[in-house]
Formats: C-alpha cells, structure tokens, sequence
C-alpha cells in the first residue's frame, strides 16, 4: 500500500457529519448512543453524500464555504436524521445491551472462521 507521510488527505464530509451529528444529538433523543450506533449513523450518513476530499488548508477553505449554504446544511441535517431513524429502527445489538468493543472484535472473530 502507497504510504503519503508528509501530507494527509481528508474528507471534510466525515467533519460536516460528525458536527451535524453532535448537533442533533443536543437537540434529540436517540435509540441509543453506543460508539457502534454512533459509528453506524456516521456511515450511513457519509454514503449519501458526496465525498470532499482536501489535502491543503487552502483546500478545506474552499470546500468549507461551499458547505455553508442553508440549503446544503438543511440537506445534511435531513440525511443525519434519517440515518439516526434507520439505524434505531434496526441497530446492531440489543436494545437492552450496547454493543462494546471487545463484543464487537468477538463477534467478528468468530465470524471469520
């Protein structure tokens, strides 16, 4: 695998998502709050937008005022929500017990044999 080490490519999609996320969870209730449900919306969210990839500073100012039109928070808002919907509506775990850490390596430990 190709190793960049004197710059790092970032997607400010995944930085849009995680402050929209915060932004609802002070707003809202949700399911459950577990790192794995956290995790899961995070994704689901990301695969409904487009990825905006920076490597600069420069970069990542051009990208960040393209995402500050109302209209495109308003999007990011709706599509956080309907990933925190989905994913409490079938989460990864039981209800009653959050999914941890070392559950989840187990699991998928097991599952690879």
């Amino acid at each position: 695998m190709l190793q960049i080490t004197d710059h790092q490519v970032k997607n400010y999609s995944e930085i849009l998502v995680n402050q929209a996320l915060e932004e609802y969870l002070r707003d809202n209730v949700i399911v459950c709050t577990c790192q794995r449900c956290l995790a899961d919306i995070m994704a689901l969210a990301l695969n409904c937008l487009p990825a905006r990839y920076y490597v600069t500073s420069l970069g990542e100012v051009i990208i960040k005022s393209q995402s500050e039109d109302l209209a495109e928070q308003v999007r990011l808002m709706s599509i956080v929500a309907h990933a925190v919907q989905q994913v409490g509506a079938k989460p990864s775990h039981e209800l009653s017990k959050p999914i941890t850490e070392t559950e989840e390596v187990k699991k998928q430990s097991q599952s690879a044999r």
